[in-house]
């Protein structure tokens, strides 16, 4: 059902939009990620509550379905009653499929009851983040016995998102959210005590920024302009109050890293003009795809996988005289590594982060 054009469609009388729709169930997080583009590391704590999301679910699942729901935070894992929201959701008939995204590090106080509520696990794996490694093994025991999908991906780098500053440059707003995969491709939707956001970024800029994030959503309303008025919006090619402190998915290019609540806002309070790679701008104007540039498919990251093929290496130093003897080299979006520093599990003996608060 995920729509390739990025547009929201109205199909046997209920939207369809690009692909997912966003449950956050948490706001901060046990780690602070640099990059992280929910803002998490200077959230103050807060948790989705069962009965609001059952409310707001119910009335849109009758006008709206996405291909699955993604329940994420924050780390959702630090909701106690994570399986509580989560069925409260599905209850609602919304969608058939939904897959819990967690950084792994809370995998093992994960309930059965959260297992049986989900239909797959997605796992981020940043650098110097101690036990996810046992928790990936945990998981995938944990998945074969309930029948889950397991999904696995690591990450190296981000692109930055927020700014504190902002711009007044209408054309570079413009431009940013035109070129932003969050708008016009991924359709990360999300919803949050009576509104439906067009991405959740637009809720954490408010939140950011000090004032209420409604005027950037719709209400979810059981009326019977509903239907249309959301379509509308989520279609709407215009940027958004909160894209003016934001820089979508074509942010500067910045290694993981973990920062204090203090650094972390630091970090950000810049203007637009500084946090926008330009060159990536450009390119995502004329030309985009789904692809995520920062995230690394598990499967990719087998140590020595390509010392195993030793044709492509071949065909590699051909058309690429600088390919690395070690480390390894990004085709676009997609990545290539020889001698991976990142085996498919993060080393078992790693260091325990500062950043990790248990």
């Amino acid at each position: 059902m995920a729509r390739s054009s990025g547009k929201s469609e109205l199909i046997g009388g209920t939207i369809i939009p690009p692909t997912h729709l966003e449950l956050n169930v948490a706001d901060h997080c046990n780690i602070t990620c640099r990059a992280c583009n929910h803002a998490s590391p200077i959230m103050p704590a807060w948790f989705a509550d069962p009965d609001t999301v059952q409310r707001d679910y119910a009335i849109l699942a009758r006008h709206y379905r996405p291909a699955f729901i993604k329940v994420l935070g924050g780390e959702p894992l630090m909701h106690r009653h994570l399986d509580a929201v989560i069925e409260a959701a599905r209850s609602t008939g919304i969608s058939d499929h939904f897959t819990l995204a967690t950084n792994g590090t809370l995998l093992h106080k994960a309930s059965d009851a959260v297992w049986a509520a989900v239909d797959e696990v997605e796992i981020s794996v940043y650098p110097d983040v101690a036990g996810v490694a046992d928790n990936i093994r945990l998981a995938r025991d944990k998945a074969r016995d309930f029948g889950k999908k397991l999904t696995v991906f690591y990450y190296d780098r981000f692109r930055a998102t927020f700014s504190l500053q902002g711009t007044a440059d209408r054309d570079l707003v413009a431009k940013v959210y035109a070129a932003c995969k969050i708008a016009n491709l991924w359709g990360c939707h999300t919803v949050r005590e009576g509104y439906f956001y067009k991405c959740p970024q637009s809720i954490y800029v408010a939140l950011l920024a000090g004032r209420a994030p409604e005027p950037d959503g719709i209400a979810i309303v059981d009326g019977p302009t509903f239907q249309a008025d959301l379509l509308e919006y989520v279609n709407d090619p215009a940027p958004q109050i909160a894209c003016a402190h934001c820089v979508g998915t074509v942010g500067i290019l910045e290694p993981h890293a973990f920062l204090t609540r203090r650094e972390w806002r630091d970090h950000i309070d810049k203007p637009t003009e500084a946090m926008v790679d330009l060159d990536w701008l450009e390119r995502c104007r004329t030309r985009q795809d789904r692809r995520d540039d920062c995230k690394i498919p598990a499967r990719l990251m087998a140590q020595g996988w390509l010392d195993r093929l030793p044709w492509l290496q071949r065909g590699l130093r051909a058309v690429l005289p600088s390919w690395p003897a070690q480390g390894g080299l990004r085709l676009g979006e997609r990545v290539l590594r020889r001698n991976a520093e990142v085996p498919r599990e993060v080393d078992d003996n790693e260091t325990a982060s500062e950043a990790v608060r248990r």
